[in-house]
């Protein structure tokens, strides 16, 4: 095997296939990278035997076909030092793989090339067409709301839920839930898919990263009852699906909301970043006081200190004259840096029921829910 190819390119493709390596595998194979230079390209793969992710390098000089299996961590540190436009990658009479850019030159040892398991990209099931850069920024808002714990395993993911021509992206990690609303229709003769489907969190990241670099106007992906797959061109990705049940989400929407209130993102973004100053991770809670035409958050922490910030908002339902609530202002910074719109639409209704935030001019698109932190008349004080 020997091929010439641009540095950047192959980065490019050992960096994306680098996220599906785990960490502490229970096969050492899994931690390698298998490279396929054929006249058609070379192809990037790995797998954690969970999801499975192929990259396509097209603009490369294949002097000799083959394959082989190098450390991912190790050939990606290599490359990210390459400086030269131009890499040589060739595995040698002793089976070692050499890596030479510019005046650099590496060698790796290769494993086994029959240990690496078969990905299959291309399996059976009902096809969903949907718009790329929407589905990205669904993918965006939704899942900073589910858990980062990898043992919940029907919270550590993403629930694709297919009802008709609409498909509800769902998440939640118990204190906070996110739903996205997104138009699919099908791309074959199948109706779409039907149904729950979690996908695991490491497998949406993969592919919200493979979706920010398509150029694609529409993309296409199937599911069934055990994976959901993608592909196109330049990628192939394979996604085992998790076993279980998620939470009932609809259930957990509130509905009767008698305070709601437009603010604008940014103002209330710097006021909860300004107040999260005087917190800890004891007392990591702020509170709001909504008026009609003006809200103030405040937190206080002893030993800290207090802080209290002032920012405009526009009641549009509710008669109280004052409103408070207090909220976790991690949580409320996470969804607001995601909600891409310059305005956000809180509801809320009383100090121990989740507020719900959406977006002023399209709510049912994106709808973040969040518990409230109850805290009693002793500790305000």
């Amino acid at each position: 095997m020997k091929i010439q190819c641009h540095s950047r390119q192959l980065l490019e493709a050992v960096s994306l296939v680098s996220g599906v390596v785990p960490g502490n595998p229970t096969r050492p194979v899994l931690q390698q990278a298998r490279l396929n230079a054929t006249q058609d390209g070379l192809q990037v793969e790995a797998t954690d035997l969970e999801v499975g992710l192929r990259v396509q390098v097209d603009e490369v000089m294949v002097e000799q076909e083959g394959s082989c299996l190098v450390s991912c961590a190790r050939l990606l540190k290599i490359l990210r030092e390459f400086h030269d436009p131009e890499v040589v990658f060739e595995v040698d009479a002793a089976g070692q793989a050499c890596i030479a850019s510019g005046s650099a030159q590496f060698k790796l040892p290769t494993g086994p090339i029959d240990e690496f398991p078969e990905v299959d990209f291309s399996p059976p099931g009902p096809s969903m067409k949907m718009n790329r850069e929407a589905l990205l920024q669904t993918l965006n808002r939704v899942s900073v709301a589910a858990a980062k714990d990898a043992t919940r395993f029907n919270m550590h993911s993403v629930l694709f839920d297919g009802q008709g021509d609409e498909l509800r992206v769902v998440s939640t990690d118990g204190k906070r839930m996110a739903i996205g609303i997104l138009p699919m229709t099908s791309d074959g003769k199948d109706s779409t898919p039907e149904g729950q489907h979690i996908l695991p969190l490491k497998g949406v990241d993969l592919l919200s990263k493979i979706l920010s670099s398509e150029d694609e106007e529409q993309v296409v992906f199937h599911l069934d009852k055990n994976e959901v797959t993608y592909v196109s061109d330049r990628v192939s990705l394979s996604c085992r699906l998790v076993e279980g049940k998620f939470p009932e989400y609809e259930r957990a929407i509130p509905e009767k909301l008698e305070n709601v209130y437009i603010v604008a993102t940014e103002d209330l973004l710097v006021a909860l970043r300004q107040a999260r100053l005087m917190t800890t991770k004891e007392t990591n809670s702020v509170r709001f006081l909504f008026g009609s035409n003006s809200a103030t958050i405040s937190s206080s922490a002893s030993n800290v200190g207090e802080s209290r910030v002032e920012f405009a908002v526009e009641r549009v339902e509710g008669e109280d004259d004052e409103f408070s609530i207090h909220f976790n202002p991690d949580y409320l910074i996470e969804l607001l840096n995601k909600i891409d719109n310059p305005k956000v639409r809180c509801g809320l209704r009383d100090g121990k029921t989740a507020g719900l935030f959406s977006i002023p001019d399209d709510e049912f698109s994106y709808r973040h829910i969040v518990m409230p932190l109850v805290v009693n008349e002793m500790q305000e004080a």
